[in-house]
């Protein structure tokens, strides 16, 4: 039997470090100015004409102002220690950049197809991989339930709930008590929400939600081998 512990900052130090690169990007951006935003910002044209690629990369580590980057790391925190202690340091720093480039993708398509070449900056893509992740996440978590309830009433072995992670940690409480049929509200609502506000990379959010579904998918079928219930 795994030795059972409370999780600790170092269960979700990918994420610690996620953000602080985030504030420090920030930082730059209030003490250099447009330069930054110049240089690092999403432009579908920089991009495919000036073929300046790091900018898929760069723009999901820089905010436009203050408000922009306290929502986005309260979630990412928020996310980040919840989603990164399930599936571990390496697959979840994989899964937030991924996650981020697949948002910069969407976006630059978004863009060309519409023909409105924008400069588009944020963390609120990856985030949004996160969110598709944990959609993933639940679902297999919601389908070991039903198969070990199933198991139980067929007196094969006794229920339990999910009380430790695989490496023996106490899972956090809110992976274990959110529902799947809210986050499928919260989600529809805060794409919605991005349709109809300003200034809002919608595409990007899209875009790293469905990066962050199957990204997810993937990892776990690789992992498990397929699912076994």
């Amino acid at each position: 039997m795994k030795e059972q512990r409370m999780a600790g900052w170092r269960d979700y130090s990918v994420t610690l470090a996620i953000m602080a690169i985030n504030i420090v990007g920030y930082i730059l951006c209030t003490q250099m100015g447009e330069v930054v935003y110049n240089v690092g910002s999403m432009n579908a044209e920089k991009v495919l004409v000036d073929k300046q690629y790091y900018r898929l990369v760069t723009a999901i580590f820089l905010h436009a102002d203050i408000e922009h980057i306290v929502s986005n790391m309260i979630y990412l925190v928020g996310l980040g220690q919840m989603v990164e202690q399930m599936i571990g340091h390496v697959r979840f720093a994989i899964l937030y950049l991924l996650s981020g480039i697949g948002a910069s993708v969407f976006s630059m398509l978004y863009s060309v197809l519409t023909g409105d070449i924008y400069d588009a900056v944020g963390a609120s893509g990856a985030i949004f991989g996160l969110i598709g992740a944990l959609f993933i996440l639940l679902i297999v978590r919601d389908m070991k339930r039903r198969a070990r309830k199933r198991r139980s009433e067929a007196d094969i072995m006794p229920d339990q709930t999910d009380v430790l992670d695989e490496n023996g940690r106490v899972v956090p409480s809110g992976y274990e008590s959110i529902s799947l049929r809210n986050m499928v509200f919260v989600v529809i609502y805060m794409i919605y929400s991005g349709a109809r506000a300003e200034r809002v990379d919608n595409a990007a959010h899209v875009g790293g939600l469905i990066c962050g579904l199957l990204l997810m998918a993937v990892m776990n079928l690789i992992k498990a081998g397929g699912y076994k219930g």
